[in-house]
């Protein structure tokens, strides 16, 4: 089933859900929930133009990617966060910076 197909078939659906609220007692409420389905409408009617009118060679905005993990290099500088300014917090052995009064993962103060 193609694109416009189910896009076609979910038009059909909303235009009987616009059937059935004609059958709403409270006419404020006929009234809404025609609006709203009339406008869900619109919508698909100006998302099927956007698909019949968008060429097939445009790329996807997704790539795939063959390993699902980055590889992050065995590069020590890479692994060092480089910071002087850091601490080790005495309850849990965190990482710490001079700029927080108190440890980021296990919330102790120093």
């Amino acid at each position: 089933m193609s694109d416009s197909d189910v896009i076609e078939q979910f038009q059909r659906w909303l235009q009987a859900r616009l059937a059935i609220s004609e059958e709403i007692v409270d006419p404020s409420e006929r009234q809404r929930a025609a609006l709203q389905v009339e406008s869900a409408i619109q919508l698909a009617i100006q998302y099927r133009d956007v698909v019949d009118m968008t060429p097939e060679n445009i790329a996807p905005p997704f790539v795939e990617r063959e390993d699902s993990v980055r590889i992050i290099s065995d590069d020590e500088s890479i692994r060092s966060s480089g910071r002087q300014d850091a601490i080790i917090c005495q309850k849990c052995d965190a990482e710490m910076t001079d700029d927080l009064e108190f440890c980021p993962a296990c919330g102790e103060y120093p």
